[in-house]
């Protein structure tokens, strides 16, 4: 009988598993038979031909037994069972850096459990300290600074460890960079005889031992650790590791202290490894979370988060190019967690979770859910190129969080991208995609302090320098020179502004599609402004001299259920100097607006040749449109001129009747009317419009104060 003749009889599901019942113990055909569910000539046709290879044997008394080379031969098939039922796993890992003689005991590790979820793994891994008594080995690609305070308690309660870690490992556990509580804890670890560390060139497996479980996994087909694999508490997997460790131990030589690095501001002063890629993992820590991150933004290309961080009150700075991003998402949120804790309000000078500074620099941030911050999360200063894409950001509420501007209230925002206001940021372009914010989880879905009801009232503002609530903005876009894409985003309950666009330089080229923003907040009426809040504002000049470029808000969907909410709006210059114009083009089209009592669903002011097309209104609201201009100042023109309005459907939206607010604020720039009469309108153009093109339905009204305006009615 040759090979193949062995492999064809075993690779009968039935028959291998008669093998398996024999090695349990010696059985009759009918016992085999019953066993596993058998027809009697099958069980007897089976064994006849394992009989017939030499696998099996019947005693006198009608008995089959496995003979020793059965016995064998079932023994190697174990191997090839194990890794045949973890085929995937092993199709993307590999043991080729394994000995030999291990890789042919692998089927030792039958009785493992696969882990796959990271987490999980962790903590199997920390179940192994935890659980330890008396020894705890581990053969790992770095220093395991993360389960530093486990390895501690271990040591106190009698532990003693054997740690095995690669010359080029990633981590250096001897930097200066560490709490004075944990810098004291390595120094232990290194004098007390209770740790004995050794270095091998290279690690081809991962295990984690004690005398009552193991951890063991691999490595990817990149080399990589990705915290998949095996665990165990049967004796034959703890035989597997220890055997496999101590091979491994004898061959490694002793580990020396490393020359301590100091570290100023976060930045190594000493460049650690050779990767370009870091995995961290949070502690939830600030004395070693806001560190560890900083240090590998300063000295890794790509670096990987993982778990929960506390980075305390500091601020990650972001001074070259790098890739920051969360590892895992579980129900489309972030398993990545950040979050700021300790500042003291008010403050006066602005706060970032992270600060991007640098010129020429490419910045990724991505998947990572930041649960707490002050001031800004994400704010930029210059750079080549900036991503910022799938990430969540949310607040329980923005009171206490804001940057304080006196009367101008208090302002959290969520992202910040532009540059510094002597010169623009990004020429190479900023992608904002597919994030979550959300700043008012708390107060029954809302984040502002009521006032006995009365926010409800239209003349009711709130009292901003006293912090009765904070001004609320999602996104600022601001100071860019490139291409910028903000797309696919979700926000919701910004107070007042979901998406703020302002002085950009005239090069920029700036969409502003598909987003969703909802706000059930009341408005916080910012800057004096008479509307509460605004999905999306454009402005062309806020606080510079700037055109602004080009706009495209297009495919948005805006519903806000306050008072006084307007849906988008699209502003000329606010500020009167040299330079100061109005946007190169902006095209306002296919959004939808939903206002429950709002104030306008789109207005134009100060602002030329904006086209507002195929957009559709619904809901209340005092005006469908309005086209407002203004005197000119300091030879600006502030007029509203040769804007397009066609294709629009406002069906759907409910013209509110002039009220007692509306009559109290007839000023041609909030209202229009006469006598303390106001009027309203689908649409509106005040006095300083001119040129502008509107087509209506027939059943819509509209009010034209301006000149030479074209108004059209088109039939239902």
């Amino acid at each position: 009988m040759g090979l193949y003749d062995v492999l064809f009889e075993v690779s009968n599901e039935d028959r291998h598993g008669i093998l398996h019942r024999l090695e349990e113990e010696p059985c009759n055909v009918t016992k085999i038979a019953k066993g596993l569910g058998l027809s009697l000539p099958e069980t007897s046709r089976h064994v006849s031909r394992l009989c017939e290879v030499g696998l099996t044997r019947k005693d006198p008394e009608g008995l089959y037994h496995l003979t020793s080379y059965g016995g064998l031969v079932l023994r190697q098939l174990r191997e090839l069972e194990f890794t045949t039922k973890f085929r995937e796993y092993f199709t993307n890992h590999t043991i080729a850096g394994v000995p030999p003689q291990f890789v042919k005991r692998i089927g030792d590790l039958s009785g493992s459990v696969f882990t796959e979820n990271i987490l999980d793994f962790i903590r199997q891994i920390e179940h192994v300290i935890k659980e330890a008594e008396e020894d705890v080995w581990m053969l790992v690609d770095q220093f395991p600074l993360n389960h530093l305070s486990l390895i501690i308690e271990a040591i106190e309660r009698g532990v003693r460890f054997r740690i095995l870690e690669p010359r080029n490992r990633v981590l250096n556990p001897d930097l200066e960079a560490m709490a004075p509580e944990d810098s004291h804890a390595l120094s232990r670890m290194r004098l007390t005889p209770s740790v004995e560390q050794r270095m091998m060139d290279e690690v081809n497996a991962y295990i984690y031992l004690s005398e009552k479980r193991c951890v063991s996994a691999f490595p990817t087909l990149r080399g990589e650790n990705e915290y998949k694999g095996f665990t165990s508490t049967d004796e034959t997997s703890l035989r597997w590791c220890r055997d496999l460790f101590q091979q491994h131990w004898g061959e490694a030589v002793q580990r020396k202290p490393a020359p301590a690095v100091q570290v100023k501001r976060g930045k190594l002063s000493t460049k650690v490894g050779s990767s370009s890629r870091i995995i961290i993992i949070g502690r939830e820590r600030p004395d070693l979370d806001a560190q560890a991150i900083q240090d590998a933004v300063d000295n890794y290309d790509e670096v990987v988060l993982r778990g929960r961080f506390n980075i305390g009150a500091s601020t990650i700075n972001i001074n070259r190019s790098v890739t920051i991003r969360g590892e895992g998402r579980e129900d489309d949120i972030p398993e990545t967690k950040i979050y700021k804790k300790g500042w003291k309000f008010p403050f006066l000078s602005q706060e970032f979770m992270f600060d991007i500074r640098g010129e020429d620099i490419d910045v990724t941030i991505e998947n990572i859910h930041v649960e707490d911050f002050n001031g800004t999360c994400i704010g930029t200063h210059g750079g080549n190129s900036l991503t910022i894409r799938r990430n969540r950001i949310t607040l329980l509420s923005g009171l206490g969080r804001g940057l304080s501007f006196g009367s101008w209230g208090d302002h959290v925002v969520g992202i910040t991208a532009g540059g510094e206001t002597s010169r623009g940021g990004f020429p190479g372009g900023v992608m904002i995609e597919e994030n979550y914010l959300d700043f008012a989880l708390s107060y029954a879905r809302g984040g502002f302090v009521t006032n006995k009801g009365l926010e409800r009232e239209p003349n009711y503002r709130p009292d901003l320098q006293n912090h009765e609530t904070s001004i609320c903005i999602g996104m600022n876009i601001c100071r860019n020179l490139g291409k910028v894409i903000v797309r696919n985003n979700f926000i919701r309950n910004m107070n007042a502004r979901g998406i703020l666009v302002f002085d950009n330089w005239e090069t920029a080229d700036i969409e502003i599609v598909n987003n969703t923003i909802i706000s059930e907040v009341f408005g916080a009426y910012p800057y004096n402004n008479p509307m509460s809040g605004a999905g999306i504002l454009v402005q062309s000049a806020w606080s510079e001299p700037r055109s602004g470029g080009r706009v495209k808000i297009g495919g948005n969907k805006i519903l806000c259920d306050k008072v006084n909410h307007c849906g988008i709006a699209v502003y000329g210059p606010a500020m009167y100097q040299e330079g100061a114009g109005k946007l190169e083009t902006c095209i306002v089209v296919d959004n939808e607006v939903s206002l429950k009592d709002g104030s306008i669903g789109v207005i134009i002011r100060r602002s030329d040749s904006t086209e507002v097309s195929n957009n559709k209104m619904s809901g209340k609201a005092y005006y469908g449109l309005q086209v407002t201009g203004s005197e000119d100042r300091q030879g600006i023109d502030l007029s509203a001129k040769d804007n397009k309005f066609e294709d629009n459907d406002m069906e759907g939206l409910e013209i509110k009747e002039p009220d007692e607010y509306s009559d109290g604020h007839v000023d041609g720039r909030m209202f229009t009317g006469s006598d303390g009469r106001s009027a309203t309108a689908n649409v509106w153009l005040n006095k300083y419009s001119e040129g502008n093109l509107i087509k209506v339905k027939a059943s819509e009204t509209v009010i034209d104060e301006g000149e030479d305006n074209t108004v059209t009615s088109e039939s239902e």
